[in-house]
């Protein structure tokens, strides 16, 4: 008989949270950051450096990934491998061969104006030091060189490789002086969306321009983000990137999440008022947004939704957000618990204490289809997976809602999802998250 998959009710959670536990089971998610798990993985992220190239040593079985992905999601003519065996491992010639490996390359393609150097997992466990490498690499050719780290046993560490790739990509940034009253936003893949109202009301307050390393499109550009006067945190993947660039490039910050309840977003902007010494008038998106959402509600019913892990949120404030527009949250799907999820996870077990918390990586979830759980809609592609017979809602990270928007795109996504369904592998294979 199969045993019933892992899961705790929102209640149980709560008690688990309170006594210490952050970890619902360890394990990697679908969209982690090896080459293989395409998506935002460790090469695709790490090459968000404009005018950089990777050099990616590994063994064969990662190489193989990492070039499919890049094939897949557009950014193989920037990505190079170079090869290591077991004698390279024994012997650790493969850290004279990357030099060598740079200079073929440098030789053979216009002039680079950054250069990333991975490693893999293998050459964690060996102790290889891959920043003195780069720090050799960058003196032998003047170019700035930065190692990365494509690391899944150091995922349950304090610098997962989620974090440390991004702190990786804005050490780039020269540290200047002269500050100019614009921000940078960290965390996130992507730039916030155009349409947000967030540009707006910061060029009202007088700050501008915005920054963020996937809308510069030299390397100049993103030198430039070190004259930013403040950075504004806006996912926890981006936690050592702010941390750093707080030390040595002087530049504070502050956590103002990406959000999708109306009392949250305000509450972020709230925050940046104080931060950044400004005045915002966010009243009249308030009243917009609330008003966009009874007409979506309206529109979609009282449908239910499972909330799943691999998304643009944070699940537990996502179901606390669909809750309060008056949606049912059966389930939720999540490996972990971050201590920003506290107060969410207690406002959930408050009003809704049956929410089943389910893990996605507990062996027992193989036989999780048997379960046949009902629900409308599933966000996120784990979520759809585990919920078969439900429509799905990626709320990828390839596009970033912030402020009121978020809500508003959030909403036209999920009847996007009703109305005009795609099966999940179909969506899958979109993303690039099935080689």
């Amino acid at each position: 008989m199969a045993c019933a998959p892992y899961s705790l009710s929102i209640t149980e959670l709560k008690t688990a949270v309170e006594s210490g536990t952050r970890k619902l089971l360890d394990g990697g998610s679908l969209r982690y950051c090896p080459p293989s798990a395409g998506g935002w993985g460790i090469i695709r992220v790490g090459l968000l450096v404009p005018e950089s190239i990777m050099l990616f040593v590994s063994p064969a079985g990662c190489g193989r990934h990492g070039a499919i992905a890049g094939l897949q999601l557009g950014f193989r003519q920037r990505l190079f491998f170079l090869y290591v065996d077991e004698v390279d491992l024994v012997t650790g010639r493969h850290l004279e061969r990357a030099k060598e490996a740079v200079e073929e390359i440098l030789a053979s393609i216009s002039r680079p104006r950054a250069i990333m150097i991975c490693a893999t997992c293998i050459d964690d466990l060996l102790v290889s030091d891959y920043e003195k490498l780069a720090e050799e690499v960058e003196n032998d050719y003047r170019i700035p060189v930065r190692a990365c780290h494509m690391n899944p046993i150091a995922m349950d560490g304090k610098k997962p490789p989620q974090l440390t790739i991004q702190k990786a990509i804005h050490e780039f940034i020269p540290a200047v002086k002269q500050k100019e009253q614009a921000i940078n936003m960290l965390g996130s893949f992507a730039a916030i969306n155009r349409g947000s109202e967030f540009y707006e009301l910061m060029a009202g307050a007088g700050v501008s321009p915005v920054r963020h390393i996937a809308a510069c499109s030299t390397f100049d550009d993103l030198c430039s983000m070190g004259r930013s006067f403040y950075n504004v945190l806006i996912k926890p993947g981006g936690k050592l990137a702010a941390e750093y660039m707080a030390k040595v490039l002087n530049i504070p910050y502050c956590y103002a999440p990406v959000s999708y309840g109306l009392e949250a977003i305000a509450a972020s902007y709230r925050k940046l008022e104080e931060q950044l010494g400004i005045s915002l008038d966010t009243a009249a998106y308030y009243e917009k947004t609330e008003k966009a959402i009874n007409y979506y509600r309206k529109i979609l019913g009282s449908i239910s939704i499972a909330v799943g892990e691999n998304i643009n949120a944070c699940p537990f404030e996502l179901a606390r957000a669909l809750l309060s527009y008056g949606f049912e949250v059966p389930y939720i799907f999540t490996d972990q618990v971050l201590d920003i999820d506290r107060e969410n996870i207690n406002w959930l077990a408050e009003r809704r204490p049956h929410i089943k918390v389910f893990t996605n990586a507990h062996p027992s979830m193989a036989n999780f289809l048997d379960e046949k759980l009902k629900v409308d809609l599933a966000i996120g592609f784990d979520a759809g997976y585990f919920c078969s017979g439900a429509k799905t809602a990626a709320l990828s990270m390839d596009c970033q809602a912030y402020g009121f928007e978020a809500a508003n795109s959030l909403l036209k996504e999920m009847t996007l999802a009703m109305n005009n369904p795609h099966s999940h592998r179909e969506q899958m294979y979109a993303a690039g998250l099935v080689l």
